[in-house]
């Protein structure tokens, strides 16, 4: 038998009976109830140690590890060290949008418009991070996610940068990055690539695409992009892929003056 799943109408989650909602709705995209409660209250947290989470979200402190650790592998929440202390953030919830894509019917239409009301509540309490550390695979299509949202948000004549590795090093990406190269084209914001000399296939659309690409010898499995003011580095070679998005504006300029610098020497 179908079972109706009730959406609050608004994006506010601060009484137990709306919470309870969401959590209902997030148990059907894969979240068990304590994950549901975890990952809803760090959108209110914006980030938090494990003590305060667990009081927040009515979980018990010698469960709420392991609870983490779900959402990390899940590709939820990640978390950032400070003063050798983990400190745990949800991811945005456009995550959930791109789980829900092969969904169909009713049940997809009210999780989508549940996601909206989170992903409002996401933007009115962003995370206060320098930056944030993303694992497994799943995490970094997360982080590919969030970049699209800051998109409409780029100065005129700003640019995406982009060093690429080897093509291991991006070739299971491609589908992520087509949806990010046409939000960015519809903003029309340029793009700057250096690829592996032996890149035969990709500049041909890329050059498309309001791009600009150059070649290099690279033996590099980690890739790095500055995307607005966030650097980011990842590799996704190996077992268990990493990023980091890193909000700083001495490493933003730091790391484009070197793209600068290896893009004079580039081959055209």
């Amino acid at each position: 038998m179908y079972q109706k799943i009730y959406i609050f109408p608004t994006p506010e989650i601060s009484s137990m009976e709306s919470k309870e909602k969401y959590v209902k709705s997030l148990t059907k995209i894969g979240m068990s109830i304590p994950e549901s409660r975890v990952y809803l209250a760090l959108l209110d947290l914006k980030e938090s140690k494990t003590g305060i989470l667990s009081e927040k979200a009515n979980v018990a402190s010698s469960k709420i590890y392991n609870v983490l650790n779900n959402l990390i592998e899940k590709g939820f929440v990640g978390y950032k060290l400070q003063n050798n202390q983990k400190i745990f953030f949800a991811f945005s919830p456009k995550i959930i949008e791109d789980i829900l894509e092969k969904k169909q019917g009713e049940e997809k239409s009210e999780l989508l418009s549940m996601v909206e009301e989170l992903k409002q509540r996401s933007s009115e309490n962003s995370s206060y991070s320098g930056y944030k550390y993303y694992e497994g695979m799943t995490a970094i299509r997360a982080l590919w996610l969030e970049l699209t949202e800051d998109l409409e948000k780029f100065k005129e004549g700003e640019e995406v940068l982009v060093y690429a590795g080897i093509k291991d090093a991006y070739k299971l990406m491609l589908g992520l990055y087509e949806e990010f190269h046409k939000i960015r084209v519809k903003y029309k914001i340029k793009y700057k690539i250096i690829y592996p000399m032996e890149e035969n296939d990709l500049p041909k659309k890329r050059g498309k695409q309001l791009a600009q690409i150059r070649f290099m010898e690279l033996e590099n499995e980690a890739e790095w992009a500055i995307v607005g003011n966030k650097l980011i580095i990842q590799y996704i070679t190996q077992k268990i892929p990493r990023g980091f998005l890193i909000e700083d504006k001495i490493f933003v300029q730091t790391f484009k003056q070197v793209y600068n610098q290896l893009w004079k020497v580039a081959k055209k």
